[in-house]
């Protein structure tokens, strides 16, 4: 008996084109689109974290078997690490500006729309493949011998400034917008402040994201500032710092997806749910057996016109 047939069989591609379809089906537009940057932004890290985590493999594997570890299509990739890696900020920075939309600008309807949303990940892909240029072009990056990594490494001081420099503005954005929308949420009136609540529940977990965020810049300007002053690095220092970005982003992934709470939940309850037949023909005998109200709207709309005018005044 094939597996694959029966998992088939069990789950039909229906069921799970539907639950995808939970996503994005929801009450306000609004919603569907924060939803689906939320996606897209764990599915940037987890891109990201997966080459990371492949390459991690296949260096232990070769040292398990004591095999050389050789520098296998660095050329590919190189740039295509570095494409992921600006690519997950810049996705992160566009989830900030979404929840600075939703929140504080929530009136305008055009930054509602599906078209805007596509407009903006164009714009973010573009300026993802432009920013990724200049390390192609001026052979920014190398070979790690120590970490086996391709990417941009310290030793080459103007590309690795360059590629810090995109992470500090892309965290500095982040945290401006969010703390921003802290400072508009606490300043709303009381009335506006109990509608929105749950924005004030989900900045606790924005900063628990901004810290999952700003972990691996601490880490690497340490690391700069050592090498600054002692012009070397520790052997082990790039394989930690590796070690801290994969907690990173999973810390991060795991803060996005536990923040749309609603997704969640909506997600749970429609996995929950089991079809029982015998329970739902007694639910349609019930409804059967009730008698049916009589609508008497039609007859009253009128009496109030026919009663005297002494009645009508008290």
């Amino acid at each position: 008996m094939n597996p694959v047939d029966d998992v088939c069989r069990s789950y039909p591609l229906g069921y799970f084109i539907n639950d995808l379809l939970t996503i994005v089906r929801l009450e306000h537009p609004s919603y569907s689109i924060a939803n689906l940057i939320a996606c897209q932004t764990c599915l940037a890290i987890g891109l990201l974290s997966s080459m990371i985590f492949f390459n991690n493999c296949y260096v232990l594997y070769h040292e398990f078997f004591d095999q050389p570890v050789n520098n296998v299509f660095c050329v590919i990739r190189g740039p295509v690490f570095s494409v992921f890696y600006i690519n997950m900020y810049a996705t992160l920075c566009l989830k900030a500006f979404n929840r600075l939309r939703c929140v504080v600008y929530r009136i305008r309807s055009a930054t509602k729309s599906c078209r805007s949303l596509f407009v903006l990940t164009s714009i973010q892909w573009i300026v993802v493949l432009v920013l990724v240029l200049p390390l192609v072009i001026s052979n920014g990056i190398d070979y790690s011998q120590r970490s086996y990594l391709c990417t941009v490494t310290i030793r080459k001081p103007w590309q690795f400034l360059y590629l810090m420099i995109i992470y500090y503005i892309s965290i500095v954005f982040i945290t401006s917008a969010y703390i921003y929308i802290l400072y508009y949420v606490l300043h709303l009136p009381l009335l506006e402040q109990y509608r929105r609540q749950r924005q004030t529940k989900l900045l606790r977990r924005i900063l628990i994201l901004l810290f999952m965020l700003t972990l691996p810049g601490i880490v690497y300007l340490i690391l700069l500032t050592y090498w600054i002053i002692f012009k070397s690095i520790p052997s082990s220092s790039l394989k930690i710092c590796t070690l801290i970005d994969s907690m990173a982003y999973a810390g991060a992934v795991a803060t996005i997806f536990i923040s749309n709470s609603r997704l969640c939940r909506l997600y749970c309850m429609k996995r929950q749910e089991t079809f029982d037949p015998v329970r739902q023909r007694q639910l349609d005998l019930i409804v059967l057996q009730q008698p049916r109200r009589k609508v008497t709207i039609i007859q009253t709309s009128f009496t109030l016109e026919k009663l005297p005018i002494n009645i009508q005044r008290k």
